[in-house]
């Protein structure tokens, strides 16, 4: 998969521009604050077709009250696919593709693969699980829809269960519908996520072998529910019941459920120091690549969010390296540190104030 180009239109602080992406590396450059995010961002939306900095869409609208409109072309396989997405005042986001329109946002999961990492996604790997569980959703989500749908019903169960907890009258047989729907979507999701974490694992010990020269063991554990069948599942929701039904909400399930990442054999969140987190987090969202691929047979996209500013020169010129055969679109300050060789490989776009511009780039 690789994205030829892409138009924006009241997306951030963007008013009307264009970018062309002729080269496999592809470098957005531009200081602080010029928008080299905000177009990644948008690049990004046609993957899940929502931000990764934030749930609500008015915030990526221009001058934060004009709908944006993106146009995309993307080339897969020697077919150009098109892509148009435009924010509604009140009808949240429409799409077409190739002029048909796609219903749903889940309609884009698995079209436009991409991988991402910003700095925003260490907090991941050092803050509390339920971002360590929202990592696992979005990107099983990407190749399964399937599970997508199995989580959306699972979150709504959860969701009318606690509220009928939180009643004064609580209708047990109400209660032991929805704790019967849960015992099988939990079940499914907590499965999946498990077969998920168990192939990436296996991708993202290789990747920290590589960029750490052997000198780290990386391994990823899920930590789930433990139930082995839905009867199991159900028993436990059961045995929980009054402790629940005391605290107005439902406290087992994939909900609570959580990621572990191990470095050498013990928990990188609580040992690593800013270094190893950085490049175990590095590892873990670079393993995603051959995963996506093996799952949809299509070279996903990599966009690389200010990644070079806490790295040596060493480790800059090895991410490089990386997936030669895949995109990859990375905005940074500079190119500084990088050998002449990969410089002349790659592919500039100098953004300043929102807009395409000239710059001096210094090899």
């Amino acid at each position: 998969m690789i994205l030829r180009n892409i138009h924006l239109k009241d997306y951030r602080n963007y008013g009307k521009e264009s970018f062309s992406f002729d080269r496999q590396l592809q470098i957005i450059l531009g200081n602080n604050a010029q928008g080299k995010t905000n177009l990644l961002e948008a690049v990004y939306l046609a993957c899940m077709g929502r931000s990764f900095r934030s749930p609500r869409l008015r915030e990526t609208y221009g001058d934060f009250r004009n709908p944006f409109e993106l146009s995309y072309l993307f080339e897969e396989d020697g077919r150009e696919l098109r892509l148009e997405l435009r924010a509604g005042e009140k009808s949240g986001m429409s799409m077409e593709l190739n002029h048909v329109k796609l219903e749903r946002r889940s309609d884009l999961f698995g079209l436009f693969p991409m991988v991402l990492f910003s700095p925003d996604h260490l907090r991941t790997f050092t803050q509390g699980p339920s971002l360590r569980r929202a990592f696992l959703d979005r990107e099983i989500s990407l190749v399964s829809r399937a599970y997508f749908h199995q989580l959306v019903r699972y979150n709504k169960t959860l969701l009318a269960r606690n509220a009928l907890l939180k009643s004064d009258v609580v209708d047990i047989r109400q209660l032991e519908v929805y704790e019967e729907a849960l015992s099988v979507y939990g079940l499914d999701v907590t499965k999946r996520r498990g077969d998920f974490l168990q192939k990436l694992s296996s991708y993202a010990r290789s990747m920290h072998e590589r960029l750490t020269s052997g000198s780290e063991e990386l391994a990823m554990t899920y930590l789930g529910c433990g139930a082995h069948d839905s009867e199991e599942y159900l028993f436990n929701l059961q045995q929980n019941r009054e402790r629940d039904r005391r605290v107005g909400f439902t406290g087992y399930g994939p909900h609570a459920d959580d990621l572990r990442i191990s470095l050498n054999g013990k928990d990188l969140r609580k040992y690593g120091s800013q270094g190893q987190i950085r490049l175990g987090a590095l590892s873990v969202y670079f393993s995603l690549v051959p995963f996506i691929e093996e799952q949809l047979e299509i070279k996903p996209i990599l966009l690389l969010d200010d990644v070079f500013s806490e790295l040596d020169r060493q480790r800059r010129n090895q991410l490089l390296e990386i997936f030669t055969q895949h995109q990859k679109i990375i905005t940074a300050t500079d190119l500084d540190g990088l050998d002449s060789s990969l410089c002349e490989r790659v592919g500039t776009i100098w953004i300043e104030g929102g807009r395409l511009a000239g710059g001096k780039i210094d090899r």
